[in-house]
């Protein structure tokens, strides 16, 4: 692979099927309703909950499939609880609580993926229009982990839509009832990545033991 070429990947929590379905229910009803930037469909816009997803060298692909196989093979189920509906620039998510134990597995996947990225970080960062939407933590944490959310902010939730109007996204969310308050997730995703933070095409799925 070129050393000059770079890919944008998401290691992700998979939600379990009850879960996903429920929040392709929801995005759905609401891309009936309100007109959206996508909307999951579980085919080419898939449910996940984030863990990091940065840019890497295509060369080091095979590294950060080895890395989070070996991380997944040492980690037991995690139970996720669910704690609000959140708006946030057109995006509407479900959120979790950040438990010692997601904590612990986000940490360790920040860890030991984020020498792979060799400091690159992506061009849209750079710009001064996203530099404007992130707070002064947030771009110094692009700096130091190529992606807005690592570590100390990572805010773990899965998002359903992304609502062109952002006017709209606090009343939508607030007329959403999220009836699951938790669940057990026992696989780690790859997928590589579309526009607006979707996860496109499964690249490889590990469970957690």
């Amino acid at each position: 692979m070129s050393k000059n070429k770079f890919i944008r990947l998401n290691t992700a929590f998979k939600p379990p099927e009850d879960i996903a379905k429920k929040a392709i229910d929801f995005s759905k009803k609401l891309g009936e309703e309100h007109e959206a930037f996508f909307v999951l469909d579980g085919i080419d816009f898939h449910p996940h909950i984030t863990i990091y997803s940065p840019e890497y060298p295509e060369h080091n692909l095979d590294k950060v499939l080895k890395d989070v196989k070996e991380i997944a093979s040492n980690t037991e189920k995690i139970k996720f609880i669910f704690q609000r509906i959140k708006p946030h620039q057109g995006f509407i998510g479900i959120h979790f609580e950040l438990s010692p134990e997601i904590k612990d597995i986000h940490e360790r996947i920040v860890g030991k993926l984020n020498p792979l990225r060799e400091e690159h970080i992506r061009d849209k960062y750079k710009t001064d229009d996203f530099k404007m939407i992130f707070s002064q933590e947030q771009q110094e944490c692009v700096a130091k982990y190529g992606y807005a959310d690592a570590m100390e902010l990572y805010d773990p939730h899965t998002t359903i839509i992304r609502l062109k109007d952002e006017l709209l996204t606090e009343t939508v969310a607030e007329s959403l009832k999220w009836d699951i308050s938790e669940f057990i997730v026992d696989k780690i995703v790859i997928y590589t990545m579309g526009k607006y933070g979707t996860c496109k095409e499964l690249v490889k799925e590990f469970s957690l033991k």
